[in-house]
C-alpha cells in the first residue's frame, strides 16, 4: 500500500518538473481508486498522503480517513484507521450573544415575611416609596451552551440599600439582638435608615431572542450571591437650636455577612425590569427581626 500510494503521490510532480524544468512548487493531487479516494500534498520538503473512504454516494469526509502518510527527507510516519471514528456533535458558542448583567440598576426595597407579604412585618414599617437601592454591576461572562440563544451568565457587582423607617426609632443592638429602639424624648427623626452595601455575584441562565438581527428581548433567573461589606443605622433629625443633625446610631447589627437572592429579569435589548427575593433573612436567626429583603427596579444594560 505503502509504495502504491508513494507512486501515485509522486507521479504528477515529477511530470510537472520534466515538462517546465523547474523545482516543484507545492501541489495538491487527487486521485480516486475504487472506493478509496487519495489525497496528496507536497510543499517540496514535506509530502502528506491521506486516504478516505468513499461513502455510496462517492462523497468522502474526514471522519472516514483510513491511513494517513508522511515521509520527509527519508522518514516515514503512517497511521491506520480500521474503525469509523464517531461524530458526536458539540454545541458551538454563539459570539454574537449579549448578556445582561454589566449596567446600573435602580429601584425599590423592601422586607417581607415568609409567606411574601410586605411591609410591616415582624414590627418592622418602612416607606416603600423612599426606600431605595442602587446596583452598579461592573463584570460579566455568558456562556452560550445552546443554538436555542441559552447561555449561563456570571459577573460581578455592587449594591447600596437604604430601608426608610416610617416610624420614630433606629435600628440598635441591644444585649447582642437587634431590635427597633425608640427615639430620645423630644426628638422626631425626619429620616430613619438601615444602610447596607454589599457585593453581587451572579449565576443566571439566561435567554434571549434578536428580532431583525437588531433588537432582541430577553429573559433571565437565577440566584445572586450577597457579601456584605458595610451596614450601618442612621437618623436625621432637627435640634433644640434648629439645626439638622446627621448620626450614626449603630454599625454591624447582627446582619447576615453572606446571603442568596432568587432574581427574574425581562427586557427590550438595554433595558430591562427585575424582581428579587431572599429567602434568607437579613438578621442572623435569634438575633433580629425575622426580615426577607425583596426589591423591583429597572436596570440599565451596557
Amino acid at each position: 500500500m505503502k509504495n502504491v500510494l508513494l507512486f501515485l503521490a509522486t507521479c504528477f510532480p515529477l511530470a510537472a518538473v520534466a515538462t517546465t524544468g523547474v523545482q516543484p512548487a507545492a501541489t495538491d493531487t487527487v486521485i480516486v481508486v475504487e472506493n478509496k479516494r487519495i489525497e496528496v500534498k507536497d510543499n517540496g520538503e514535506r509530502m502528506k498522503v491521506k486516504v478516505y473512504e468513499l461513502t455510496e454516494e462517492g462523497d468522502s469526509i474526514d471522519s472516514d480517513m483510513v491511513f494517513e502518510g508522511h515521509y520527509r527527507d527519508g522518514q516515514s510516519y503512517e497511521r491506520r484507521k480500521h474503525i469509523r471514528s464517531l461524530n458526536i456533535p458539540v454545541p458551538t458558542w454563539d459570539k454574537d450573544f449579549s448578556a445582561h448583567w454589566a449596567g446600573f440598576g435602580m429601584g425599590f426595597c423592601n422586607f417581607a415575611d415568609g409567606s411574601l407579604h410586605v411591609n410591616d412585618v415582624d414590627g418592622v414599617s418602612l416607606r416603600g416609596g423612599k426606600s431605595l437601592e442602587y446596583n452598579l454591576n461592573f463584570m460579566e461572562w455568558s456562556f452560550p451552551f445552546s443554538r436555542y440563544n441559552w447561555a449561563v451568565v456570571t459577573g460581578a457587582g455592587m449594591r447600596w440599600n437604604r430601608y426608610r423607617l416610617d416610624t420614630n426609632n433606629y435600628f440598635k443592638e441591644v444585649d447582642g439582638v437587634t431590635v427597633l429602639h425608640p427615639a430620645p424624648e423630644g426628638i422626631t427623626y425626619k429620616a430613619s435608615k438601615l444602610n447596607t452595601t454589599s457585593l453581587t455575584i451572579p449565576l443566571l441562565l439566561e435567554w434571549q431572542k434578536r428580532r431583525h438581527h437588531k433588537t432582541s428581548y430577553f429573559f433571565s433567573a437565577g440566584v445572586v450571591g450577597v457579601v456584605k461589606t458595610m451596614s450601618s443605622s442612621k437618623v436625621v433629625y432637627t435640634d433644640d437650636r434648629g439645626k439638622t443633625r446627621k448620626e450614626k446610631m449603630d454599625g454591624g447589627m447582627n446582619l447576615r455577612p453572606v446571603s442568596m437572592d432568587i432574581m427574574l429579569q425581562a427586557g427590550l435589548d438595554w433595558i430591562g425590569i427585575y424582581a428579587r427575593y431572599s429567602p434568607v433573612s437579613a438578621f442572623k436567626h435569634n438575633k433580629g427581626p425575622e426580615l426577607y429583603p425583596v426589591s423591583i427596579g429597572l436596570h440599565l444594560h451596557l
